[in-house]
């Protein structure tokens, strides 16, 4: 005989709304906050506590106007402004927010707004992430990029100062063993380091060496290396 059996609905676990929420809020890997109308963290979970180094009561203590950088506050406030007004439903806003030990972080802020059932605002859902790596990664890339168009740069210059030194005449002084660089006249060391950018470092031939042992045993005078 086969029995029919109905379940003691005392007996089976409820899963609510509510508790959906508040275990998605408390397990959440990203930061998530609740917070009042007037800017104060209602409610944090852990990894928000871990993002901004702030304990779970320090945060509670005060309001996200705290948090937030001077330059972004105008734009955040001026979004929770539409959300309260009804004008969106949700908006998403890239800004800088303070950590405990005084830098900034880069975070990602997707925020909604629970209302009363008479639609009065009740607080703001806040989700956080942070994308402070990511914005670290663009300006090392920036910078990467901005010392290889300097280094292109110079070498396209100094390669054009060389071709052009291909196609044209020198004027060097037999006296003074100068080059004559426009108006002026630059020693050789000058005009290779600050023409054509070589790196100068001093000799001696081996001519010259033989040259002023052999004034040396003489006991005469070597002449001046020429400049």
């Amino acid at each position: 005989m086969l029995h029919s059996h109905t379940p003691n609905p005392t007996k089976v676990p409820l899963v609510t709304t509510t508790s959906l929420f508040e275990h998605t809020f408390d397990h959440a890997a990203n930061g998530m906050a609740l917070i009042a109308v007037d800017g104060r963290f209602l409610r944090v979970n852990s990894a928000l506590v871990g993002l901004f180094g702030y304990s779970e009561d320090e945060l509670l203590s005060f309001d996200f106007q705290r948090l937030t950088h001077p330059e972004d506050l105008g734009a955040f406030l001026a979004n929770l402004g539409q959300l309260i007004r009804g004008e969106v439903e949700s908006f998403q806003l890239e800004k800088r927010c303070r950590h405990k030990d005084g830098h900034y972080l880069s975070v990602f802020h997707v925020v909604t707004l629970a209302r009363e059932i008479d639609h009065r605002p009740r607080f703001f859902v806040d989700q956080v992430i942070d994308i402070t790596p990511l914005r670290q990664a663009e300006a090392r890339a920036v910078a990467e990029a901005g010392v290889k168009q300097r280094l292109y740069e110079e070498l396209a210059r100094t390669n054009a100062e060389v071709h052009q030194l291909q196609n044209q005449l020198l004027t060097v002084c037999a006296w003074t063993k100068r080059i004559r660089a426009g108006e002026q006249w630059q020693t050789i060391e000058d005009f290779l380091t600050s023409r054509l950018h070589f790196r100068v470092t001093h000799g001696i031939s081996d001519e010259a060496r033989d040259e002023f042992v052999s004034h040396m045993e003489k006991g005469t005078t070597p002449p001046k290396p020429d400049l």
